[in-house]
């Protein structure tokens, strides 16, 4: 696969077994807004309502809307990295909504996250080794020889050479520290992986190549993705199905191919003709002409 630019729109027919590996159900958060005096909460704002999704074995489900709909919010209560106010999280068939601390951690070895910015999410003071590995150690149960071979595999899978291993974050470019990340995501060797805006923060350039490496990736891995994001022309290439949020709430979910061709959602059709296109009759979606104005 070309890694020079994004190929082709995903088929809805991952090869998978179709089962749920995320499972999540009447999911609430909930923050405080105002406070009294004596410094408790009297009114609060809902970061996400009643949420509701699944993501199954081997697909991407796109998680979209605009800045501020709670898309990032339902990510990390996916795994339990906030604590939701109400609704129920599976992983993998497990209950995770009051799993203790130690049972979480080995869940969080089977689902993983890849951030927006690699820049805030790795320890600017770790050398990218110890930052790959740092999940395995988390997890415990891997020798030193293990963690340095899947460390060395991994980092030349995602396209980077033996010499990054010694460096530091501050020695690198956004792109090869997302490189970093995804490396650092798949150690564990997760089922599911929460992808919130993984090259929102990276060149235009770079993006393609990160996005297809996402891809390969998932084939060869099976890998779940709750893929985030506010760009849709980039969820088109990525996505087997979208789910399309606003305002804490899911307001349409349908396979890609449908919801670019026929989306039912006023908000959806706002988000569809705002894709950018050499001109406007390269749009899947075009809505409908104004009427005219007689007279």
């Amino acid at each position: 696969m070309s890694e020079t630019t994004m190929t082709g729109a995903r088929s809805n027919d991952p090869t998978s077994t179709g089962t749920a590996a995320l499972v999540i159900e009447g999911l609430t958060k909930s923050y405080p807004a105002k406070r009294n005096l004596l410094g408790r909460v009297t009114e609060t704002v809902d970061a996400v309502r009643g949420v509701s999704l699944e993501v199954r074995r081997g697909e991407t489900l796109a998680l979209v809307g605009e800045s501020g709909a709670g898309k990032s919010t339902v990510g990390r209560l996916a795994l339990r990295l906030i604590e939701p106010n109400s609704g129920s999280i599976r992983v993998l068939g497990d209950d995770i909504t009051a799993m203790g601390r130690s049972e979480l951690r080995k869940v969080r070895g089977r689902a993983t996250m890849i951030f927006q910015d690699p820049f805030k999410s790795l320890n600017p003071r770790a050398q990218i080794k110890y930052s790959i590995a740092e999940p395995m150690l988390s997890q415990g149960g891997y020798s030193a020889s293990d963690r340095d071979k899947r460390v060395a595999a991994l980092l030349d899978r995602v396209g980077l050479a033996a010499h990054h291993l010694e460096r530091y974050p501050y020695e690198m470019s956004g792109g090869q520290l997302q490189r970093v990340a995804i490396a650092r995501a798949l150690v564990t060797d997760p089922e599911i992986v929460v992808c919130d805006e993984p090259v929102a923060a990276l060149d235009m350039s770079i993006r393609s190549h990160v996005i297809n490496l996402l891809r390969e990736l998932q084939s060869e891995r099976n890998l779940a993705y709750l893929f985030i994001s506010h760009d849709m022309s980039l969820v088109r290439v990525i996505a087997d199905r979208i789910a399309v949020m606003k305002r804490g709430e899911i307001i349409e979910c349908n396979d890609a191919a449908t919801l670019f061709a026929d989306p039912t959602h006023e908000y959806s059709r706002t988000l569809l003709s705002a894709i950018p296109a050499a001109h406007p009759s390269m749009r899947t979606f075009r809505p409908a002409p104004a009427a005219r104005v007689a007279g």
